[in-house]
């Protein structure tokens, strides 16, 4: 295994330059690239196993569709990152307050 890190490795170093920055091979032919199985085999092998995606969570959000006013619709999303957040806190304290 050290033998393969060895010629990775040293594949690597024409890659950067002297100010220690990554360069764009011109040339891609005469660089080895290996397989991450043939490399490390056990990290292949729990990739394949894995799930992927999120993590099941308990209670799902769902998505539904509103007709809104344009203008509602602007400022919401003019109002930032996290609008959606901020939607359903809104939702939320209405309907805890008989609101809706």
């Amino acid at each position: 295994m050290k033998e393969k890190l060895k010629n990775i490795e040293s594949s690597y170093e024409d890659l950067i330059d002297e100010d220690g920055e990554v360069r764009t091979p011109k040339d891609f032919s005469k660089y080895k690239f290996v397989p991450l199985k043939d490399v490390f085999p056990e990290l292949a092998e729990y990739s394949r196993q894995r799930k992927a995606g999120r993590p099941p969570v308990e209670a799902p959000k769902k998505s539904k569709t509103f007709k809104l006013s344009q203008d509602v619709i602007e400022a919401i999303v003019q109002s930032g990152k996290g609008y959606n957040a901020r939607v359903e806190k809104v939702l939320r304290e209405s309907l805890a307050a008989g609101k809706i």
